[in-house]
């Protein structure tokens, strides 16, 4: 059993990194530099969320996305927000590795009415954290950028927290898990 853990283990690792490689060499990106990179640690539902280029080119006259050159822009500001759920894959690890917090970064476009579209990862931390993160964020809804008072199409980072709830001690058997 433990063999065949760890094969998967290696499967998923090695496909996750696969995904990353592949994405970096995507028309989104630019030759030559890479964006996202997904966390070793990435599993199934984490694949599914799409990775964020090295740089976005917005611009309110470019493709109507207000951009950092976009003078007189009031960035969009979280109305209201769903809670990401951690992963109990997550807990069993931080035990094992000591991290206790985790933090995941999705990048929205928030559009005029408040919405959320378009929504990529720009930091992974795995454990199924990203898939997490991403679903919870796709339900925010934001007060929408404004330039001159009028509201306007912007891109934001959303930062998702996680804090392990009492992770077992490093060198402690598992709850439910038998020792080796």
């Amino acid at each position: 059993m433990g063999k065949v853990l760890g094969t998967l283990s290696l499967l998923i690792v090695v496909a996750g990194w696969a995904l990353a490689q592949k994405a970096a060499l995507s028309p989104a990106h630019e030759p030559g530099e890479v964006g996202t990179v997904r966390s070793p640690y990435s599993m199934g539902p984490d694949l599914t969320v799409p990775l964020c280029p090295a740089h976005f080119h917005d611009s309110l006259r470019a493709n109507g996305i207000a951009g950092p050159q976009d003078k007189g822009v009031m960035p969009p500001k979280v109305k209201s927000a769903v809670p990401a759920p951690i992963t109990q894959d997550a807990v069993m690890d931080a035990g094992e590795t000591h991290i206790g917090n985790f933090n995941v970064i999705v990048s929205v476009v928030v559009d005029t009415k408040g919405a959320p579209h378009g929504l990529c990862l720009q930091k992974s931390s795995g454990y199924g954290l990203d898939a997490s993160a991403a679903v919870a964020v796709a339900q925010y809804h934001f007060d929408p950028a404004k330039k001159n008072g009028r509201p306007v199409r912007a891109r934001v980072p959303v930062e998702v927290r996680f804090v392990t709830p009492n992770p077992p001690q490093m060198g402690q058997p598992r709850p439910g898990v038998p020792p080796n």
